[in-house]
């Protein structure tokens, strides 16, 4: 009886120490995803954010005004056709910079979040650092993106 309990307790203990590793390796396999953009990618993700920054006023200003329902706001309808025209616009632009509005999404924030390497690549294109820092500003306090 004794041996079997201890039997027991080293098979839990072996689960435990697979579980542990099992959890690194979950962690490692995200921290890897997240790897330093190089300075190519932050160029294409900064010109990418400029020129949708600058064509989202001529989208709105380009299409007529919505169409408001009785309850006084747009119609669900509305609401999905302007979604489905923001996003077929949005498309367009990354798609100039090879770039799909999914990668755009998951991959941005790590771009922007290198700061120094943002700055440093604006620091060497005073003409697009001008027109950056005229984009309109996230909730957060950063250039939205």
């Amino acid at each position: 009886m004794k041996a079997r309990l201890n039997r027991s307790i080293q098979i839990r203990h072996i689960l435990l120490v697979l579980l542990v590793l099992l959890g690194h390796m979950v962690l490692l396999e995200t921290i890897s995803h997240a790897e330093a953009p190089s300075s190519t990618e932050i160029e294409q993700y900064v010109r990418a954010r400029i020129d949708m920054g600058e064509n989202m006023g001529n989208f709105f200003r380009n299409r007529k005004p919505p169409q408001f329902g009785a309850d006084g706001g747009p119609s669900m309808d509305e609401l999905r056709k302007l979604e489905a025209e923001i996003n077929d616009f949005i498309a367009g632009i990354l798609s100039k910079h090879n770039l799909s509005i999914e990668k755009y999404q998951t991959r941005s924030p790590d771009v922007f979040a290198d700061t120094a390497g943002v700055n440093k690549f604006l620091e060497a294109h005073p003409d697009l650092k001008k027109r950056y820092e005229v984009l309109p500003q996230s909730p957060r306090g950063r250039r939205s993106h």
